[in-house]
This record gives structure tokens, sequence and C-alpha cells, in this order.
């Protein structure tokens, strides 16, 4: 059975690094929900092995369902029907074994039904899905938005929204517009406030936003009148059951096709504030990309994992003059060259 985890020893390495005793006890607050959750760890070693054990089913099931699945993804892609995306066949079997396994919400806190696994795991297993579909790492990475939630959100919010992580609830971060890209301060949804309703209601346009039917959406939008920079801009979550959110199309890309992307039209959408109002970018986004920069950097590092395989493999059964290519010096040099950047960059 392939395991994506099991077969290399270059990532197992970053589990035996000095400063995870260190990480691992700042992360378990000293063990202190030992006793009080069944999958709570009693030390360092014990913490560990449920690190080694959880990154071998995510191992697994990469290895078993999410490769073999990844070709088939591509061709297939999603698509929209009644106002909903529907993942292709193998995207919504990725997402299931993983959901069924319990990954994710992998650094929520256990309240929340979350494993309280530390960034290094939870990289790692970045990593993993996204050598088997990198396509499909966009979808499961996005349960880092449940980080900000957690982190900033009122607890009601957090008590409506987090427990449906670990559920299998997916995720977007909307903030890209027609005029308002790498540009966020340009944002221009905008956001008012119903009295009458006791909520924020949203309206207009998102463009190329990641997993964009998403069941909850942190979206990035105007609420201070007469404002043109990122003073004016706070953070809400959306929920999909409210259906005021119009799908205009998916974007045909180059590639990841499986991860669709989405424009979308906001009509009066009701939504709640997270944290403060005028904080929406320069804090709550800023800290989100943090998390989302070491997702994007795992996916890299995953996807260059499986070109260095799938080059290794070929130049083992490519034969030429005799023998196998890889036995010549200038395409073993390429190949050590691929080997060594990638453990680099990891």
């Amino acid at each position: 059975m392939a395991n994506f985890f099991n077969d290399n020893e270059s990532l197992k390495f970053h589990l035996s690094h000095e400063m995870m005793k260190e990480i691992i006890q700042l992360k378990e607050r000293n063990y202190a929900d030992y006793g009080k959750y069944d999958d709570a760890p009693k030390d360092y070693e014990d913490a560990l092995d449920n690190y080694e054990k959880v990154m071998e089913i995510v191992g697994e099931i990469t290895g078993e369902i999410l490769a073999p699945n990844a070709e088939s993804v591509d061709q297939e892609g999603p698509k929209i029907v009644n106002n909903e995306v529907v993942y292709a066949r193998g995207t919504q079997e990725n997402h299931e074994a993983l959901r069924d396994a319990g990954l994710y919400g992998m650094s929520l806190p256990r309240e929340f039904g979350g494993l309280n696994f530390s960034y290094v795991p939870y990289v790692m297993a970045a990593e993993i899905v996204s050598r088997g579909d990198c396509g499909f790492a966009n979808i499961w990475g996005l349960q880092d938005c449940a980080e900000t939630i957690y982190e900033y959100a009122s607890k009601e919010i957090k008590d409506e929204f987090l427990p449906k992580i670990n559920q299998g609830f997916t995720c977007s971060m909307d903030l890209t517009e027609p005029d308002a890209g790498s540009d966020l301060q340009a944002v221009q949804l905008k956001a008012t406030w119903d009295e009458k309703s006791n909520c924020w209601r949203l309206n207009g346009v998102k463009r190329f936003i990641t997993n964009g039917d998403a069941d909850i959406k942190l979206v990035l939008a105007r609420s201070e009148e007469g404002t043109n920079d990122g003073r004016g801009l706070s953070y809400f979550v959306y929920d999909r059951k409210h259906k005021a959110v119009t799908i205009r199309r998916i974007e045909n890309k180059l590639g990841i096709k499986g991860s669709p992307t989405g424009e979308l039209v906001f009509n009066n959408a009701p939504a709640q504030l997270v944290g403060d109002r005028k904080l929406g970018l320069i804090k709550y986004v800023m800290s989100l990309m943090n998390g989302a920069r070491l997702g994007v950097g795992a996916q890299s590092v995953g996807l260059s994992e499986a070109a260095y395989r799938e080059a290794f493999k070929y130049a083992q059964e490519r034969e030429q003059f005799g023998k196998p290519i890889h036995n010549f010096a200038g395409v073993y040099e390429m190949l050590a060259n691929m080997r060594a950047k990638t453990d680099a960059i990891r």
C-alpha cells in the first residue's frame, strides 16, 4: 500500500527536530488537556506518537485515494449546478476520506473538535496532501481560516462555526475583487448594518475566489462610509446556508482544475463581524495570510517532491545505449539537484 509519509525519510526527519519538545509543550500548555480528552497526550513522547500516527493516516489516504484520483479530477473538474459548485467525483471522495479520518481542523483546540496539533505536523500534512493532488490541497488547506475565527471572533461566532470545521464544512477567504487584487485596500464590496435584522449585509462582487462556494466564508468588505483605503475595511463571516451569494462562473485555469476558483455576487448577504471594525485588512487578513503562506509553501514542496519522484522513476525505466538514463552523468546531476533543492526548500 502506498503511504506518502512512510516513504519519505526526509519529511519524517522534521518530527525529530530538537525544537519539537518545546513546540509541543507550548501547544499543549504543559499537557493541560490530559485526562479531559481521550486523545490528549500526557507527555512529549505521547504527543509525538500521536503526530506520527496521524501523519501515517494522512500518508495512506493520500497514497491510496488522493493520488490515484488526481488525473481524473483534473480532467473532470468542478461544475455549477443550481447555483452550487459540485466537485469532481474524485474531489468529493478525497474530501470525505479526510473528513471521516478527522483531518479537518488539525490545529484547532480539542474543545472545538480539533486535534490541537502544532503547525509543524499541519504543514507536513499539507505537503503530503499536495504531493497527491495539488489542487485538492487548496480546498483542504483552507481549514486554516478557522485559526482566524478562533483568534479574533467572539465566543458566539466561535461556538457556531468552529465545531463545523472538523465535521468537514469547507472554508474560503473572499478577498479579491475585479479592481482589487494585490491592492486589497481598494476593496469595494459594501457592508452595511441592518438594524432590523441585527446583522451586517454584504453587497458586491468577489473574483478569483478559491473554493468560492465554501460553507464558511471569511469576507473582506468596506464597512466605513467615505473611506477609500485599508482603514475602512472590516472582516465578516458568512454562512452558505443563507444562499445569498450567486456563483457567476468558475474560472477555466491552466492547472489545479479540481480546485474551483469562482466569481461571486453577494446579494444583501447576512454576515457577522469578526473582531473589531476597521481592522479587517490591517490585522485579520494579514494574520490569515501568514498561515496561508505556510500552506502555499508546503504545497510547492509537495509538488516538487511529486515531480522529482516522477522524473526519477522515468530515468530508471528509460534506457539508451543499453542502460537506464539515470546512469549518465548529465541526467544524474539533474536528478541530484532536484533532490537537493526539494529537501532545501522543505
